[in-house]
């Protein structure tokens, strides 16, 4: 049985800080499930053992409603180093910066810090099956036209 993937049309902006890296925002390969998410950093950030934050990407989307994405760990950052997504949901309606929530799962008392470089490959990230992103990247006043009610307001802010 052959299932036909979906091409769907996602509208993204580069914010300044993005950085340039040719697996953003691709797949790795024809079967692919998610595509790659770089971080977007201008030195190095070290991860502590036990810590988590919120790595910006440079990047926001426009994608068609009601599609979201889900943000995934990458397989070899979680099995060779501990580090894995946390937040996952990217909603249709959000137009702020992606910010991927990382977490080191290694002991504080292991030492096992893990440091982030800009363009790094931090996360994989999906459409629901069957959709795959097909990006296109638009002008500032281009994704203006796509504004929400939520906006640019993240995590948390739909309330506790």
């Amino acid at each position: 049985m052959t299932i036909n993937l979906i091409p769907t049309e996602v509208k993204f902006v580069k914010l300044p800080h993005y950085v340039e890296n040719p697996s953003n925002l691709q797949y790795g390969s024809d079967g692919a499930a998610c595509f790659d998410i770089c971080a977007a950093i201008s030195e190095p950030i070290v991860l502590k053992a036990g810590a988590h934050m919120a790595v910006p990407t440079g990047i926001k989307t426009a994608p068609q409603a009601p599609l979201w994405f889900r943000v995934n760990s990458r397989s070899g950052l979680a099995i060779k180093h501990g580090i894995i997504t946390i937040a996952g949901i990217i909603d249709t309606d959000y137009r702020g910066e992606w910010m991927i929530g990382l977490f080191n799962t290694n002991p504080p008392e292991s030492g096992a810090d893990y440091t982030i470089h800009s363009g790094d490959k931090i996360a994989q990230v999906e459409l629901p099956f069957p959709y795959r992103a097909a990006f296109v990247e638009v002008s500032e006043e281009e994704f203006a036209l796509t504004a929400t009610n939520r906006g640019a307001n993240g995590f948390g802010s739909t309330g506790r």
